[in-house]
């Protein structure tokens, strides 16, 4: 696989036309975008312009499509949705597969297929948060599922118009925690993207780590309004951080995950992110739903499988959940 690859990104938000924007700077010559309404025709008519560390850029996109239907298989699909967005989209994704098509979703939080290890869908077990009826797990393409941490904080500024600040990571990993053919193919055609993309054999410890950084960030950042600087370490704020990071790190642990990062140090690292706000403060500013479910609700769930206590994390996730609703009945 390389930058002749058929790449599609399906979601036009700020992640996905970053990788969008990143992967056709990489010389990608097949980069389609799946966008819904006013999005769809902003990028049809002016593509991209990405703001970032290396400059500014403006992608046209070989592609942009309403609907999967338009397009032909492909060899990599990038899901860059909401996690709620998931089960109105497995369609689509089906619709453009072909055997050895690759599925990444870009998705914050606990993801629905965490049990999920080359078995098949009747023996894993769901997370009723995100899977209730078990759709997800019953037709979604699993087995050409790549896991995927993304390190990547950018903005969107108005349709098709995305600044970043800070340096592009994204960690890919097999379900199974294998390193495979197919994933180090994946890997080759972010060569010259300006995204680090890394290979972990234990890409659920990347994602215990990134849940930690959400959660310890998200929430606090709708009821405060507070930068992720000042939520790391500002110290009216900072011992609430350091608690839900403790309670979370614990639920990890009961599922056998071993996050690398001390809390001492993901304060740091997290108070050197600067002035930026959080994805979900700008949904919270715009009245749109909070992406609670993966981040807060999935750990709720199974932390209680294990009898693991989190009355910060709850506290915190209430109050968060309650100012969502207000803010939409306005």
């Amino acid at each position: 696989m390389n930058q002749l690859a058929k790449i599609t990104i399906l979601g036009a938000g700020a992640i996905g036309c970053t990788m969008a924007a990143r992967l056709k700077l990489a010389g990608c010559t097949s980069v389609s975008i799946i966008a819904r309404g006013e999005n769809y025709q902003v990028l049809s008519e002016q593509g991209i312009y990405l703001q970032d560390l290396t400059g500014e850029h403006h992608i046209i996109p070989d592609r942009v499509v309403s609907h999967a239907s338009a397009l032909e298989p492909q060899d990599v699909i990038f899901v860059a949705t909401k996690s709620d967005a998931l089960i109105h989209v497995y369609e689509d994704i089906q619709s453009i597969l072909h055997e050895q098509t690759l599925v990444i979703p870009l998705i914050n939080g606990i993801p629905f297929w965490y049990f999920y290890q080359n078995t098949t869908q009747d023996q894993i077990k769901p997370i009723k948060c995100l899977d209730a009826d078990q759709r997800l797990i019953q037709h979604f393409p699993l087995s050409h599922l790549i896991g995927a941490v993304v390190f990547i904080t950018a903005t969107l500024k108005s349709h098709g118009r995305v600044e970043s600040k800070n340096p592009y990571l994204l960690i890919l990993g097999e379900p199974s925690h294998q390193v495979t053919p197919r994933i180090t193919a994946l890997q080759n055609i972010f060569t010259d993207s300006g995204v680090e993309v890394r290979i972990s054999e234990t890409i659920r410890d990347q994602i215990w780590t990134k849940v930690i950084a959400n959660l310890s960030s998200n929430p606090m950042s709708v009821i405060t309004g507070a930068t992720l600087k000042d939520i790391y370490s500002h110290p009216y704020l900072q011992s609430i951080t350091r608690e839900i990071t403790r309670e979370v790190r614990q639920v990890a642990a009961s599922y056998g995950a071993r996050v690398s990062i001390d809390p001492d140090t993901f304060l740091k690292l997290g108070s050197e992110m600067g002035d930026t706000r959080t994805s979900m403060w700008y949904d919270y500013q715009k009245k749109q739903p909070l992406e609670l479910k993966g981040i807060a609700d999935a750990v709720i769930e199974l932390a209680e499988h294990y009898d693991c206590p989190m009355p910060m994390t709850r506290h915190i996730c209430d109050l968060t959940q309650y100012l969502s609703e207000q803010s939409r009945k306005i």
